[in-house]
């Protein structure tokens, strides 16, 4: 709930700025607790994966963010924009550093874009790649992670293998948030 409140404020401070112009009619697309509720972390919180050598890495919640986007047919330069579109994210990092002061694991962040018509939720991970997931339907009633049986769960594969580095599967359910995550490299991150 917390969560929600801090978005809202947000996105209230957003059209105040945005909406300024006195020539411009202006509206906006609003968020609700439903749409909220995908992004599962509140901000500095921590969750901890297994890795392919079966060490603990913890990612903590570092930004939990919602802002204005001009909606379809507008852009940033217009001199007024009609319609504004709304869209959030959560993004979690590794907390650890190497020895050379950057984080040992890539960066995952969920987010959302909300329109008049649509509402997209997608995935990222750290320099390798934005995966949309099918919110139609989960891909699997239930799987299993780390002896946790999980239920609603979406997958997005990447066929990609260009890079060994690259996302090669994502695990992901609405109450839990990232799951798993493989790379093309079989390292390995499963949710504890």
């Amino acid at each position: 709930m917390t969560q929600s409140i801090k978005l809202v404020g947000v996105v209230v401070l957003a059209t105040l700025l945005f909406t300024s112009c006195k020539d411009c009619d202006t509206t906006t697309t609003q968020f609700d607790e439903k749409d909220v509720e995908w992004l599962v972390y509140e901000r500095g919180d921590s969750i901890r994966f297994l890795n392919e050598v079966g060490d603990t890495v913890t990612y903590t919640n570092t930004a939990l963010t919602a802002e204005q986007v001009p909606g379809t047919g507008y852009n940033l330069s217009d001199n007024c924009i009609g319609h504004f579109d709304v869209q959030a994210y959560s993004v979690m990092q590794d907390v650890a550093r190497n020895n050379t002061g950057t984080t040992k694991n890539p960066g995952i962040m969920t987010f959302f874009l909300k329109r008049e018509n649509s509402f997209d939720v997608s995935l990222a991970v750290d320099q390798r790649g934005v995966f949309k997931l099918n919110l139609a339907q989960p891909t699997y009633p239930s799987v299993e992670v780390n002896d946790v049986l999980y239920t609603d769960v979406y997958e997005v594969m990447n066929n990609d293998d260009s890079k060994d580095t690259n996302v090669k599967r994502v695990l992901y359910n609405k109450q839990h948030g990232f799951l798993s995550l493989e790379f093309y490299n079989n390292k390995k991150l499963e949710l504890i």
